[in-house]
């Protein structure tokens, strides 16, 4: 398991091993969980692209476009949240209190095709503008909290504990959050297409410990906040995470499989695909297998 540098259930599940269990259990003590990192996301799906690791998560945005692009990952655990731990925000000084008063300026968006970039194409689709009169640029992350701190940029779109440093830096402002444009971009959590075709079994287990996983946040909310600390997000980040809404899993089923068609659809519109992929292949439906 690829676990990413910012929290999601895939790597919180690393805190009390509950998915290694569940898959020692359900393999007859031939499988567990060992999980690589905490990475960057670019690093996670290349050691599942490689062979390095059997599976990772990352945003439905990036892995429609990854799927479009050739890569053989089947998603498998669908984490659905509201959106409010994603948006753009304006640059401390920037003199920027709108979306419109972006045209003619800078904005971060990460890697392209990414969450940043899907939030900042979504939201001027939102609000009629015209996505073309502004400057997009990709930041590596490690490099993005200074850029936007240092006013190298006027504005950032992103998600999770860099949305909340960007909301905890003095001056600034947030300009439209996920859950005020309609985002369809959530967590998805995937394997490569090969293993999920060798042990379907491993896979429903890695979902269903997923969801357990999901039950224990509601109950404890601190569950999440606590991962972002042992992460190194910063008190301030933390205290601002702790609002967000608390994420659930659900399966790749026929309601949520039509709604990434209609993010992909999105995705042809935006210029980030040239045309809708057949899913279909790499969508696994683990609550069917319940």
């Amino acid at each position: 398991m690829a676990e990413l540098s910012t929290a999601n259930y895939l790597t919180i599940a690393a805190d009390d091993d509950r998915l290694g269990a569940a898959l020692d259990e359900a393999s007859g003590g031939e499988a567990g969980a060992e999980y690589l990192g905490p990475v960057v996301p670019a690093d996670a799906y290349a050691a599942v692209q490689a062979g390095r690791a059997d599976a990772s998560s990352t945003g439905t945005a990036h892995f429609v476009t990854m799927v479009a692009s050739g890569s053989d990952f089947t998603a498998f655990a669908l984490e659905r949240y509201s959106g409010d731990s994603q948006g753009i925000v304006a640059a401390p000084g920037s003199g920027i209190e709108s979306l419109a008063d972006l045209r003619g300026r800078t904005v971060n968006v990460g890697s392209a095709g990414g969450t940043g970039d899907y939030l900042l194409h979504r939201a001027f689709e939102d609000a009629g503008l015209d996505i073309d009169e502004v400057e997009i640029v990709h930041i590596a992350a490690g490099e993005s909290a200074a850029a936007f701190s240092s006013g190298r940029v006027d504005a950032w779109a992103t998600y999770d504990q860099y949305f909340a440093a960007a909301q905890a830096s003095p001056g600034s402002t947030v300009l439209a959050a996920g859950d005020e444009i309609g985002s369809l971009n959530w967590s998805i959590h995937f394997a490569s297409t090969g293993f999920a075709r060798q042990h379907p079994e491993i896979v429903g287990e890695a979902y269903r410990a997923l969801a357990t996983e999901s039950e224990r946040a509601q109950a404890d909310p601190s569950v999440i906040t606590s991962a972002y600390e042992q992460l190194g997000a910063a008190p301030e980040q933390i205290e601002i995470i702790g609002g967000y809404s608390v994420p659930r899993i659900e399966p790749l089923n026929p309601a949520n499989a039509a709604e990434l068609e209609e993010l992909a659809e999105q995705l042809v519109r935006y210029g980030f695909i040239e045309s809708v992929p057949d899913l279909s292949e790499h969508l696994f439906d683990a609550g069917a297998e319940s």
